[in-house]
């Protein structure tokens, strides 16, 4: 019984807020592409970003967006968030739940 209460719920688990920024970053890009209302960003052209988003990997393999500010901002917020979050999930199924709760 007492180790019912320890357990930590569902939603506030690190793993699930990490998971759920990413999904909704890539509802609000795919928001602004379909409606067109895209934040005025500076020109990444010469620049480390622009760099990268010219390279020809991140033209082939990056291309989830027209703009190519939102492919390098899904890349970054995929490294940040994604895969920590898929981590933290493997984690919580594969580890006994003894582990998870600290007990």
């Amino acid at each position: 019984m007492a180790n019912k209460q320890n357990q930590i719920p569902f939603l506030k688990r690190p793993w699930v807020s990490s998971i759920g920024v990413f999904v909704l970053s890539q509802i609000i890009f795919i928001t602004c592409e379909t409606t067109g209302w895209i934040p005025n960003y500076r020109d990444i052209s010469g620049t480390l970003f622009g760099r990268i988003t010219d390279s020809s990997i991140f033209r082939e393999w990056f291309t989830f967006y027209e703009t190519q500010h939102f492919n390098l901002l899904t890349l970054f917020f995929g490294i940040v968030f994604l895969v920590p979050g898929i981590i933290g999930a493997i984690k919580n199924v594969v580890l006994p739940k003894s582990i998870n709760t600290g007990h």
